[in-house]
């Protein structure tokens, strides 16, 4: 009687490439993008540094690809469509949750590329500037309806206050996870919002 030869199974090249992706992810957070090694990724993805480099080629073209995923994660995260109240202190504390909650999610390839900016200002770029232009635009959006409607002082510069605002809140959530702040989150947004509003209302 003759027997069927099992073929053996194909490996799981999808599989390996996202364990390693997400290796090299928390490898690059936890040490630098510097000191995180190949040999290291392979070991928290569980494989030898052959298949890395089956997968990738090298170290850069991984961080490429990490930089590239991270940044469609955090685009998609970062936004905030649906209705507004109409309430300048609300829709702005909405913006920040829901640009804090991204953050939080992808908070330590930015603390790794912030590090290290200079290095590799293009990777930077991708993941922290373009990947927030929109989200900007939506803010400077929202403010200039809120501005047409008489709410928002007309020498505001919606861009402007979308990058500072954004800005504080990062650096409110890197003071924060170092001990650097007595604010706890919901503090931290509830003052940023706070602060900003008070600059921007129409005094009239």
């Amino acid at each position: 009687m003759s027997t069927v030869p099992i073929k053996p199974k194909p490996p799981e090249t999808h599989g390996t490439r996202q364990r390693l992706m997400e290796a090299a992810r928390a490898e690059f957070s936890d040490k630098g993008i510097e000191s995180a090694t190949t040999r290291g990724i392979a070991e928290r993805a569980g494989c030898n540094e052959v298949t890395l480099f089956r997968h990738f080629e090298s170290k850069q073209k991984l961080l490429a690809a990490v930089v590239q995923e991270t940044s469609e994660e955090f685009s998609a995260l970062c936004e905030c469509r649906g209705d507004f109240s109409g309430n300048l202190r609300e829709d702005l504390e909405r913006f920040a949750r829901v640009y804090t909650e991204s953050l939080e999610r992808c908070e330590g390839m930015a603390r790794a590329l912030v590090g290290e900016g200079n290095r590799r200002p293009t990777l930077c770029k991708e993941l922290i500037g373009d990947v927030l232009e929109p989200f900007h635009r939506s803010i400077a959006c929202y403010l200039d309806q809120r501005k047409n409607a008489g709410f928002v002082r007309e020498d505001l510069d919606s861009m402007a206050f979308a990058e500072v605002f954004t800005s504080s809140l990062f650096g409110g959530l890197l003071r924060r996870t170092s001990g650097l702040s007595e604010l706890d989150r919901d503090g931290w947004l509830r003052e940023t919002v706070e602060i900003f509003v008070r600059g921007i209302e129409n005094g009239k």
